[in-house]
């Protein structure tokens, strides 16, 4: 387990001058636009980021369980300023992070004696503008550590769309499967009970203990076999998703639809591949999908392993969701050991190249996004890519937006993933404010990436939409939208994209725009305010 031993901290406020990054993180898309939104400074890994809408500021948690919150200043920057510490609410390996109803949410892990034991905790507080008081939600049993960078800890936190219950996951604590005895400590632990699933707890739950025990946890486990859901999220159906890294073997990354009482493989099985020490007489130095570069490897943990527990017979595991390209899909081929690209073999996979480390799945679950974005799922991806170590012929560090189609049965998805921007280093969370997309890096680096907006064609108006009319035109072209007075731009381009006319006035209600000096022909009009866009095609007669 990756931890920072956190010393004395004071309650500090650091001022926004300016953003300062190094990585020039870019869009793919021309319809795209990024900037740099803020820099935390002086911090540990940060992991995830929240918005606030009451006041229009920002959350953001690191790993040594610091607390920080981002306030407008009036003046178009943020002032950022420490809320609390481990010493505050006791978390000293915090990995999670929720608002709800008025309250910040945290999880992790207390970890006792480095390497050795901890357990899991989650915690709550009303933000009330004051200092924070502390409620405890659950507290795990202390339960062993591993002592390696395998110990992934209790992570995400997700509240149902109703805001009745809380999804919290919890990683495993190997690699694959394998005995972590922590140096003979714990002679022959593999697995524990609090450990490899995601649990739902009522939203209002306070002071529960969990023991390590499966019968004792079985009211409160919602899935099983999950290594690290390190994202949950809600689509806007109201289906529940993760993803999670595979293990140091090339196995695909994978992205689960979550449902009740469903188990996902772990160990036995990860990104659709069978975990292969469950097989008697198993040679690592033959299996073309172990790179001897990660650690796993080169601490012996791949090994023929007689006492690896058995699959169980009678359990079904849910398989990923496949992913159908174009984009990160890489994969090793088993027999030949060479690096593939799924889709351009049509193929699909389960789900992302390994090593992408996805992470920050967020949804459109408003639709504040415009055209194709709109609804779509993203997530982001830590690992960089290189010629050793990392995704497999694949960049990495990037934001993919998911096409999730569900089937006509209704019992699966799959996905298109597209690769829409690029550059990020090593990010952790992501969060959709409007047709904004915020993107949180460990170093602090937060960017912002602006979507088109929502829009709404004049041959389907809504109740709320700009129309326009007369269509096809000569002379003056009318344009009624809301009574509100909206400071509005109308652009005229032709059918090669060249501004004709771009004017910028307030309307309340109907404006008319004069376009009688257009040579007859075919044009688009986009009537842009605050609220909406419309875009359309008009016939200018001769």
């Amino acid at each position: 387990m990756k931890h920072f031993c956190l010393g004395i901290l004071f309650l500090s406020i650091l001022w926004a001058t300016g953003p300062l990054f190094a990585q020039p993180a870019r869009t793919l898309r021309g319809d795209l636009t990024i900037k740099p939104f803020f820099r935390i400074d002086s911090t540990d890994t940060q992991t995830r980021i929240a918005y606030d809408a009451s006041d229009k500021s920002f959350y953001t948690i690191a790993w040594n369980g610091d607390l920080f919150h981002l306030t407008p200043n009036g003046s178009g920057n943020y002032t950022i300023v420490r809320l609390a510490s481990a010493q505050d609410h006791g978390i000293n390996y915090m990995q999670g992070l929720a608002l709800h109803e008025g309250s910040v949410y945290l999880a992790g892990n207390v970890v006792i004696t480095q390497g050795v034991s901890g357990y899991g905790k989650a915690v709550k507080a009303k933000l009330t503008g004051g200092k924070l008081a502390w409620t405890e939600i659950f507290k795990t049993a202390e339960h062993a550590s591993s002592k390696t960078l395998f110990d992934h800890a209790f992570s995400a936190i997700c509240f149902s769309p109703d805001g009745k219950d809380m999804f919290i996951a919890s990683g495993s604590r190997t690699d694959h499967g394998e005995v972590k005895d922590n140096e003979g400590l714990y002679p022959g632990l593999r697995e524990v009970p609090l450990t490899a699933c995601i649990f739902k707890i009522p939203a209002n739950t306070e002071n529960l203990q969990l023991p390590n025990d499966s019968a004792a946890l079985a009211p409160y486990v919602y899935a099983r076999g999950v290594r690290n859901a390190f994202s949950l999220a809600f689509a806007a159906n109201g289906d529940l998703f993760s993803v999670e890294n595979s293990g140091d073997r090339d196995d695909p990354e994978e992205m689960n639809w979550i449902r009740p009482g469903g188990h996902y493989g772990f160990p036995w099985e990860m990104g659709g591949n069978d975990t292969p020490m469950q097989f008697a007489g198993y040679k690592p130095t033959d299996d073309k999908l172990i790179n001897r570069n990660y650690t796993a490897y080169q601490i012996g943990a791949f090994h023929d392993d007689p006492q690896y527990p058995k699959k169980p017979q009678n359990l079904t595991f849910r398989k990923p969701i496949q992913n159908a390209g174009p984009d990160a899909d890489m994969y090793r081929d088993p027999a030949s050991g060479k690096v593939m690209d799924a889709s351009e073999n049509g193929k699909t996979m389960g789900t992302f190249t390994a090593h992408r480390s996805p992470l920050g799945l967020v949804f459109d679950t408003k639709s504040g996004f415009g055209g194709e974005y709109k609804g779509k799922g993203f997530v982001l991806n830590f690992q960089e890519g290189s010629a050793t170590y990392g995704p497999m012929q694949d960049p990495g560090q990037d934001l993919l937006m998911l096409d999730l189609k569900k089937n006509a049965a209704g019992d699966d998805y799959t996905l298109n993933a597209y690769r829409i921007a690029s550059d990020f280093f090593q990010p952790t969370d992501a969060t959709i404010v409007d047709n904004k997309l915020y993107v949180l890096e460990g170093q602090g680096q937060i960017w912002e990436i602006t979507f088109p907006k929502e829009i709404v064609t004049a041959v389907e108006p809504t109740r709320s939409a700009f129309t326009v009319y007369p269509n096809p035109i000569r002379g003056r072209m009318r344009i009624e939208g809301s009574a509100t007075l909206q400071n509005t731009q109308l652009t005229v381009t032709d059918m090669t994209g060249r501004t004709l006319i771009r004017e910028k006035r307030q309307v309340n209600g109907e404006t008319e725009l004069d376009v009688s000096k257009l040579p007859a022909g075919t044009y688009v009009l986009q009537v842009e305010s605050q609220q909406q866009q419309v875009t359309t095609r008009f016939v200018v007669n001769p």
